[in-house]
């Protein structure tokens, strides 16, 4: 270890003459009255005083350097996804145990990875790359000199890990399950309407692949709380087959709504867990009306127009602002865009009415000031193109990856240049990006008027961002999923009751499911001093009970995993007579029991890109040979640098204390104090 001394400036002549001057005015005068000997000492301790005082302003930095030396670091993954049937947990400990002179790090991995090796294959997603980019990042700094990635090649989450960037580290592939191609009848897929309306049909397309089963038949059923509502035979004309069938559904009860898509199994079937699908539906008793208000033709109308029209769920009126004669009261919704200065006075209109908006003010986001009051804006003389940020803070509603990447990756949006002041109850969707700096101005976000929602879209070119979406997916999926939510959350209107149970209706199975409580006196303030109790009862009539935790003046529960099923819910706020009732739907995750095929290929090419090899279970032994007789492999050594401010020394403390004591006695005994 050794240390050095950093320094802001050079001052310390400076320091050292500020002591010399400070010490000779105080002291020159006194040479009368004090022998040399002592004299010395007192202008020497009033120096070094000084001196030391005014080079510790300079904000003196010690930096100190350690050699660290780190033997070669080896990683091993462990795939503990369900598609592989076999856990090899004792292998790996028995494999890990043989590498000698090694750092040995043992991992386990799905869609996340966790420490050390695990018993059970239970993953109910892979994501391959993710975890080779989190190992790459935890050793970034490391003599990392191999990774051995134990898996079945399958993947289902996140990007093809051969299109991965870190590739600094060899890959050994040691290849789990089976490739053989054996029958099997999946339903790989149920496309569907998230939100249904009370009497009306919707299609959904179920997609069917077959595998080895030409000329055979099976039967396709859906079913809604145990009744059938529609079947049909299917004969397969090949021995690799791929089906899309709609089929039209009808709803009969108001809520959340599951359905089960059954295809029945064949002899010799290798898999029939991949033969029943799950999806679920809300149903709703009324459709939602929604006012669009705009003076002059763009895209962005076009884009957002589109999304609302292919909605079954809303019925649309278009108007300009000028034409306009109706009543908002009979709207749910008022979407406004490009109004002229002209008729500014629907502005002043809207502001008097209790009805949430969706504004896309372009450039003129002053003219809006009214109906958005929580942000100001000084504008400057010309516009700008920024780019979009997910605020990964957003809890309004759930931000799926698709949507999430779309406005990450999404082309710049044209917007007015200058400076946002927002208050805290701005809520951004998302924020504005100048190059590579991300700003605090927001560019999609929530507000509220007199009680109100009002979501807010900034400048223009959100048409760019449909385009880019189907440019990047084939679809406008994810552009339709922003804009219905974004309705969503605005149309419906927030719970005015002095008991209130927030949670997610739908969840997979591999998500915490949290529930949280508000409860009011009768003056509209939180209080939590009562108990609030939780029953949650499934299909089998088996009931769940737990108790809220109490989190500030709020309540809260993280009941972390529980079985894929419907689950009814009782909420009670004890003492008082406030009761919530309601359904969980907890949907299960069948992706790793679509394919169970093992993909040896990819596992392959991984190791090759990376410059390490592939192996199996039987000839680990070469493995291990391999790592332990690798050239390759060296001690490394590395300096670890520490920087400490001179003034955090205690030592230095002391010794200004015993200066300054010093010269204090000195001085109090021969009187000069």
């Amino acid at each position: 270890m050794y240390e050095s001394l950093i320094l802001s400036n050079n001052l310390v002549v400076f320091c050292l003459l500020l002591g010399f001057i400070y010490s000779l005015l105080l002291y020159f005068r006194q040479h009368n009255f004090l022998n040399r000997k002592l004299l010395f000492l007192l202008s020497l301790s009033r120096f070094l005083l000084i001196s030391f005082l005014a080079f510790l302003l300079l904000d003196p930095i010690l930096k100190s350097s350690k050699e660290i030396k780190e033997k070669p670091v080896v990683v091993i993954l462990q795939d503990v996804s369900s598609s592989i049937s076999k856990n090899i947990k004792n292998e790996l400990e028995d494999f890990s145990n043989k590498l000698n002179d090694l750092n040995v790090y043992k991992y386990s991995f799905s869609d996340k990875i966790y420490d050390d090796f695990n018993e059970e294959n239970n993953g109910v997603y892979t994501n391959i790359s993710k975890v080779i980019n989190e190992i790459n990042n935890r050793f970034s700094n490391r003599n990392l000199s191999s990774i051995i990635l134990a898996s079945d090649g399958l993947y289902n989450d996140g990007i093809n890990p051969l299109y991965s960037n870190n590739f600094n580290t060899p890959i050994h592939s040691i290849c789990l399950g089976d490739t053989t191609v054996k029958k099997d009848n999946v339903i790989s897929d149920v496309k569907h309407n998230d939100i249904v309306f009370l009497g009306n049909s919707f299609i959904s397309e179920i997609f069917i692949e077959s595998v080895k089963y030409k000329g055979e038949k099976v039967k396709l059923s859906v079913e809604n709380n145990g009744e059938s509502l529609f079947e049909k035979n299917i004969t397969f004309n090949s021995n690799k087959e791929f089906l899309k069938i709609p089929v039209e559904l009808k709803t009969s009860q108001v809520g959340i709504q599951a359905f089960k898509v059954v295809l029945s199994s064949l002899k010799n079937e290798n898999n029939i867990r991949n033969n029943t699908f799950m999806f679920y539906i809300d149903v709703i008793n009324s459709k939602y009306k929604i006012l669009f208000i705009h003076d002059h033709s763009h895209p962005d109308i076009a884009s957002v127009v589109s999304v609302i029209e292919n909605n079954k769920d809303y019925d649309l009126d278009i108007v300009k602002s000028n034409n306009l004669k109706t009543n908002f009261s009979d709207y749910n919704l008022v979407v406004l865009h490009s109004i002229s200065k002209e008729n500014i006075q629907i502005i002043d209109d809207i502001s008097d009415e209790n009805i949430p908006l969706l504004i896309f003010p372009k450039q003129e986001l002053n003219l809006y000031s009214k109906l958005i009051p929580n942000i100001n804006f000084n504008r400057r003389s010309f516009n700008n193109e920024v780019f979009a940020k997910i605020n990964y803070d957003f809890l309004s509603f759930k931000i799926s990856k698709g949507v999430e990447e779309m406005i990450n990756l999404s082309p710049p949006i044209l917007t007015s240049f200058g400076f946002y002041n927002s208050s805290p109850l701005i809520n951004p969707i998302a924020y504005q990006k100048y190059a590579n700096t991300i700003t605090e101005s927001p560019l999609c976000f929530f507000d509220n008027y007199n009680s109100n929602k009002v979501g807010v879209f900034l400048g223009e070119g959100y048409w760019r961002w449909k385009i880019n979406d189907f440019k990047l997916n084939d679809s406008f999926e994810n552009f339709n999923e922003l804009i219905n939510k974004v309705l969503q959350y605005l149309i419906i209107k927030e719970d005015k009751s002095k008991f209130r149970l927030y949670y997610d209706k739908e969840i997979n199975e591999n998500e915490n499911i949290v529930f949280e409580a508000e409860v009011y006196d009768d003056n509209y303030n939180l209080n939590n001093d009562n108990d609030i109790s939780l029953i949650l009862v499934n299909s089998n009539n088996e009931e769940y009970r737990y108790v809220f935790n109490k989190k500030k003046e709020k309540y809260y529960i993280d009941l972390g995993n529980l079985n894929p099923n419907s689950y009814k819910i009782f909420a009670k706020v004890e003492k008082r007579n406030y009761e919530k009732k309601g359904i969980i739907n907890i949907k299960p995750i069948n992706v790793e029991f679509l394919n169970k095929i093992a993909n040896h290929q990819i596992l392959n090419d991984l190791s090759k890109i990376s410059g390490g090899e592939s192996y199996n279970l039987s000839n680990l032994n070469l493995l291990i040979n391999n790592l332990n007789e690798d050239k390759d492999n060296f001690v490394s050594t590395r300096f670890e640098d520490k920087l400490i401010q001179l003034i955090d020394y205690e030592l230095i403390l002391l010794i200004l204390l015993v200066l300054i004591s010093f010269e204090w006695f000195v001085r109090k005994y021969n009187g000069l104090i």
